[in-house]
Order: structure tokens, then sequence, then C-alpha cells
């Protein structure tokens, strides 16, 4: 062990464990083909994933609210799909959120592990108390959660919904501490792939972080540690 005084490892969810990519894509292709009859190219799901993710950056960044995320995000992406009007009549805010929340309920029901993240909790779970902290809706990340593999291993769940702010807000760490009762950041580490949300987190309480930077994706930044694939998680703290 490289560090004898971390106790908790704090676990980012979507694209650390989960391969929130494939999910997204395959959600997204469902929603559209069930409601408009249309097949996805490549390039409109990539679209999609760049309005998605600056909404989130906006909602990090307390510019705008989850629910007016929800409705942006489509308004948005129908918008690019040239789908303004069903029906002779210009479509409503009311069935951008119908189809925001189909897709939320699709994303509820898929699960697509990351490589070796069964194998990695297991092992790290031995030697560590594992908690998992996600932004998300708390029926959407609870419903993936249910379906995991390595559920068993995890001492709890933070869910930004359910405590009422998001990382990288200090705030967002008393949802931890209401769980190990522990105040002392230095028996924490927070491991997560986005700079912006978990390495942040991690400054932002005064705690140790490990960036898992899975793919060169335009992010920058500091980590205490920064690794390329779980498997490196796994070699660092054991």
């Amino acid at each position: 062990m490289k560090h004898p005084a971390y106790r908790y490892l704090l676990l980012d969810l979507d694209d650390t464990l989960l391969d929130w990519h494939k999910t997204e894509r395959e959600a997204l292709v469902k929603v559209i083909r069930e409601t408009y009859s249309r097949e996805l190219t490549e390039e409109n799901v990539l679209c999609y994933n760049r309005i998605n993710a600056r909404c989130w950056k906006r909602l990090e960044l307390r510019e705008i609210t989850k629910d007016e995320l929800k409705a942006i995000r489509f308004s948005e992406f129908l918008t690019t799909l040239g789908i303004t009007e069903e029906n002779g009549e210009k479509v409503s805010e009311e069935r951008v959120r119908e189809v925001n929340s189909r897709y939320m309920q699709i994303l509820s029901n898929i699960v697509i592990e990351m490589p070796d993240a069964a194998r990695v909790c297991r092992e790290l779970a031995k030697r560590y108390e594992l908690i998992l902290i996600t932004n998300g809706t708390d029926w959407v990340q609870r419903g993936r959660l249910s379906k995991v593999s390595f559920s068993d291993c995890l001492r709890g769940v933070v869910i930004s919904d359910e405590v009422g702010c998001n990382k990288p807000a200090a705030g967002f760490f008393d949802g931890v501490k209401a769980i190990t009762g522990d105040p002392d950041v230095s028996h924490y580490m927070v491991i997560g792939d986005s700079q912006s949300s978990d390495i942040a987190f991690g400054r932002a309480i005064g705690a140790d972080t490990c960036w898992v930077h899975l793919r060169d994706d335009g992010q920058a930044g500091d980590a205490t540690y920064t690794v390329s694939s779980l498997a490196e998680v796994a070699a660092l703290l054991l």
C-alpha cells in the first residue's frame, strides 16, 4: 500500500467504473428510433455528446439547474436533427421533456462495466472501504447500480440528487461523512475520470486524488496520481 492513511476510496461511477459513452449511445439510439423512427449516425451521437457535456459543465458552474439541463439538451439535439415540428406544430417543451424522460428510463436499465471494474473493486475492497460518488439523477443511478456485478463490494453510494449538490462542491462531502462518520480528509482518496468534477472535488475538500485518464479527451489538470487504467489503480493502492 502506497499510503497507509487511506481508509476510504471515493470512486466515480460513469467513465470510471461504467462505460458511460457506450451506455449513452445505446440509450440515445433507442429513444430516437422509438420516438421518431430515425436511425442516428455516429456524427449525430457525437453531437449529442457535445451538447450534453456542455450542459453538465454549465450545471457544475451553477449556470443552470438540473431541471433546465434536462430540457435544454434534447431541445438543442432535436434541433440539430431538424426535428422542430410534429404534426404541423412546433415541438413543445413538454414534448422535449417526454423524450428526455424516456431516454432516462432507458438509461436506468443499461449497465456496461469497464474492463477490470469488478475485479479491481473486489481487490480494493479487501483493504479499503469503497464509496461511489456520482452526479446524476437518483433513480437512474440507483437503477443502474442495482445491476452492477460489484455492488456487494460497496460501503455506500452518494448521489448528487440525494445530497442536494453536485461534485465538485465541497458540500458533496457531507454525504460521504454521513456514511463513514469520519471527517479526516487524509483518510480519503478521490478516484475518477473528470478533472472538473472528481479531481476538483478532491481538491475542494483537501483529499488526495487519482485521475483515471482512460482516453484522450482534451482534459488537462493536476492530480496526486494519474493512471491510464483501472488495473493501474489497483497496482497503485495494493
